[in-house]
């Protein structure tokens, strides 16, 4: 891992996210009673946790608010092994990091998500927040001591805390550490100039820091530095698939990962940091602050408080960049696009658990899922917008491409016409699903799998126990895998959630087996469940479907993957080259594979039969 510069001295989706979380971070009826054991981390000091205790006999030990590294608002972070003076009281969250508190919405299921854990006194945010705690299990840790779970919350990179999920089941019935930590989001996180003065990717850099401290320290534990699994959902996931290609920062620092519903080489995941200039324009006009040089800009934005900072902020998609090059003093995070770098081979070769959710944004494409006026009109247009956007990213050409009809009726084709409704609208989801995150999962699984172990899933069950209403049709949004992987059905009832369906208790059972089993010993039905799943390889490419089954299914059947991954790239180039060059291109496609298209453009066959015969090798 990077050797960070120590410091010496000694002193949503984000509606549903939020919603659903509260059933991750239930800890209504922990009872804090006596003191964890004090720790002593050499170079630092003492430090004292608690004890959380869920029903008559479920007790865990808990480490909170624990300081990992420091940072200077825009710059890389400062690992901290200073020592303090007495015991350190880590019995309690620390202030997490800034993110605009009007964007939480107080639902009824919000206002559970501020649990007893945290007292009675509401969330707090600093900027002094890089801060991480430690679940452990009650009881000897063994000769080799407890596998780790490394959490990075979700949040699109501008939202999301420690307490977003409830480690509290799976440390006490897998007994294995789980760590949650803070790092810096939005803008504090990921403000990049472009031109070297603000490189970008500081709270991957957090992330990086964290995991550095936790291989130090986490044997104090009773945790098994060799054992550690960074584990992340949605934005944590693009993180966790970060980490594996960045060397420099990361390297050394964990020996498994786990990515569920997100994927680090899906489009716009990852972005030039030009593309925030216009942002840095308003922004600098908003506070009163030079645009030019960079240099002064970020000296005026420094000096403003980090409340008003992020309360008056325009909206701004901030995230990862790459950042190659931006910096003469701190290693780059992401040298290129990741899908390059995953496809050439460099990255860490580790064993992998990756996954998704079979609607995935469901709950985020329209307002209202129960929608009957939607037409097949709607879907075309979105269709349009998508080959337009993916001809341009393949063509340097200005002009309008005449082409995009042969991609169209290919995508029609695959999803054909619906007349109600919901009909249209659970096509337009399918294909945004399998688009945005099927074929991605199986681009990802593909790679990874040569010459490593990894298991893939899709997850297609969601809760019995109705809490938020859903039509039947619905399959599993974003968040609801979450449930069954930390447990929530075991978490203690409520006035509002008086009792869980036993089935979602016994899935909730088995995946939270697999995944801890995985975290063990990379192998996630090595013991306990009875069920089959196959590593990806090439030759026995198979996915787990996660429901009431557990059965596991070929991906080669799986039409529409191969649609996207294999044909659909191919037939993109061949019309932006027509686009380019007219009939120039036509000579070049003959050579390859996907001929038969050539021969439609002119009109010889049909594209119906284009991928009839394509569907068919």
């Amino acid at each position: 891992m990077l050797q960070f510069k120590i410091k010496k001295s000694c002193t949503f989706y984000i509606k549903l996210f939020i919603s659903l979380s509260v059933y991750f971070l239930h800890f209504l009826n922990h009872i804090y009673c006596l003191e964890a054991p004090q720790i002593n981390l050499p170079g630092q000091g003492i430090i004292v946790g608690t004890y959380l205790k869920m029903f008559r006999a479920q007790n865990i030990k808990a480490y909170l608010g624990i300081r990992y590294a420091r940072a200077l608002r825009f710059s890389p972070p400062e690992l901290d092994i200073s020592e303090w003076q007495g015991i350190l009281n880590a019995t309690k969250f620390a202030p997490f990091c800034w993110q605009n508190p009007s964007n939480v919405k107080n639902t009824i299921l919000h206002e559970l998500l501020r649990n007893k854990v945290i007292g009675d006194h509401d969330v707090t945010y600093d900027e002094d927040c890089l801060h991480l705690n430690i679940f452990v299990p009650d009881g000897s840790p063994g000769i080799k001591g407890y596998a780790v779970i490394f959490w990075i919350h979700p949040g699109d990179f501008s939202y999301g805390s420690p307490i977003d999920i409830e480690p509290f089941q799976i440390v006490f019935k897998q007994k294995i550490i789980v760590v949650t930590f803070s790092y810096r989001l939005n803008i504090f996180g990921f403000l990049s100039t472009a031109d070297g003065e603000a490189q970008g990717n500081f709270g991957l850099m957090d992330q990086s820091a964290a995991l550095f401290w936790v291989k130090k320290n986490i044997n104090h534990f009773g945790g098994d530095e060799n054992k550690i699994t960074i584990m992340g959902h949605s934005a944590g996931a693009v993180s966790v698939g970060l980490h594996l290609i960045s060397d420099e920062w990361s390297k050394g620092g964990y020996s498994a990962a786990i990515m569920m519903s997100g994927n680090p080489i899906t489009d716009k995941v990852v972005r030039d940091p030009k593309v925030y200039s216009e942002s840095l324009d308003s922004i600098s006009t908003l506070f009163g602050c030079n645009r030019r040089p960079t240099s002064m800009l970020l000296s005026c934005l420094r000096k403003v408080d980090a409340k008003t900072l992020i309360t008056n902020l325009p909206a701004v998609e901030w995230g990862p960049v790459i950042d190659y090059g931006l910096s003469n003093t701190s290693a780059h995070f992401i040298k290129d696009h990741p899908r390059k770098i995953f496809k050439e081979g460099n990255f860490q070769n580790v064993p992998i658990l990756i996954g998704v959710t079979n609607m995935e944004d469901i709950l985020n494409l329209v307002d209202d899922i129960t929608n009957t006026k939607l037409n097949d009109d709607d879907f075309f247009h979105v269709v349009d917008e998508i080959t337009k956007h993916d001809l341009k990213a393949n063509t340097e050409s200005d002009e309008n491409c005449t082409n995009s009809q042969i991609i169209i009726d290919a995508i029609t084709y695959m999803y054909p016409t619906q007349k109600k409704g919901v009909d249209v609208l659970k096509k337009l989801t399918n294909f945004h699903t399998d688009r945005m995150y099927i074929a991605p999962l199986f681009f990802m699984a593909d790679i990874l799998g040569k010459g490593n172990k990894v298991f893939a899933y899709l997850f297609t069950v969601r809760p019995q126990t109705q809490f938020i209403d859903l039509p039947e049709w619905v399959g599993v949004p974003k968040f609801y895998d979450q449930i069954f992987v930390w447990g929530v059905p075991y978490m203690n009832n409520t006035n509002i959630l008086k009792e869980w369906n036993s089935t979602d208790k016994k899935i909730s059972d088995v995946v939270m087996t697999m995944w801890a089993n995985f975290a063990k010993s990379t192998d996630p039905i090595i013991s306990n469940v009875y069920v089959k799943w196959n590593s990806y390889k090439a030759e026995n490419n198979t996915v787990l479907i996660i429901n009431q089954n557990f059965n596991s299914e070929l991906v080669n059947n799986m039409l529409t993957v191969r649609f996207w991954n294999n044909y659909y790239p191919s037939l993109v180039k061949f019309a932006a080259n027509c686009c380019e060059v007219a009939n120039a291109g036509t000579s070049i496609f003959f050579k390859n594979t996907l001929s038969l298209t050539f021969a439609y453009s002119v009109g010889i066959i049909s594209g119906l039969t284009v991928i009839n015969i394509f569907l068919m090798k």
